[in-house]
């Protein structure tokens, strides 16, 4: 029991508000992403980065029906631009940040970039989670992973933090903390990378 409750008080002076702010880390920008994955908030099974990097699919015609050749359908991979957006459900900019973060995915809808939240909360039960998403009417894709293993990985020591992911599974950009123009900024990088 000590060592949870040592483990929570530590989780939370990690993630807290004076965290939230820029921080001077070593960027991770040149550096191929580390695999990540987690449980989906909603619905069964797992999230894989790996799988939203590259989707297979079969190839289609203009009218969107499967191209054949021989008989048999075209295969074809579809390789994606990822930004993955690191949050807790107490961290006050990170809320600040969903509504413009959901305009840009939604912007984006349909083309090879998959915008999705990874959730680093210590603690939080399915139905918080869901009434979360209702609440803050998230529609995109949502990961929790282990919290300990992604805030490693990624270097998250403050929140929000976005991390883009290029099409040959490199990471471009990083923001740090709350961004006034991040709608302009991420859409204008996202583009790039398309």
């Amino acid at each position: 029991m000590k060592a949870k409750l040592l483990f929570l008080t530590l989780s939370l002076l990690f993630l807290s508000p004076a965290l939230w702010a820029e921080s001077s880390s070593e960027s991770m920008v040149g550096q191929e992403a580390p695999f990540l994955s987690g449980k989906k908030a909603q619905g069964e099974g797992l999230m894989k980065l790996q799988t939203l990097m590259k989707e297979f699919g079969f190839k289609k015609d203009t009218q969107g029906n499967p191209v054949e050749e021989g008989g048999k359908y075209v295969p074809e991979v579809t390789k994606n631009v990822v930004v993955l957006n690191f949050f807790s459900t107490s961290c006050v900019p990170c809320m600040r940040e969903i509504p413009t973060y959901n305009r840009i995915a939604e912007h984006f809808q349909g083309k090879a970039a998959k915008l999705i939240y990874v959730n680093v909360d210590t603690e939080i039960s399915d139905e918080d989670m869901t009434r979360f998403i209702a609440k803050k009417k998230i529609d995109l894709p949502m990961m929790l992973p282990n919290q300990r293993d992604a805030i490693k990985k990624y270097q998250v020591n403050s929140l929000p933090r976005i991390v883009v992911i290029n099409k040959e599974g490199i990471i471009s950009h990083e923001f740090r903390g709350f961004k006034e123009d991040l709608e302009t900024q991420l859409t204008n990088i996202i583009e790039s990378l398309l």
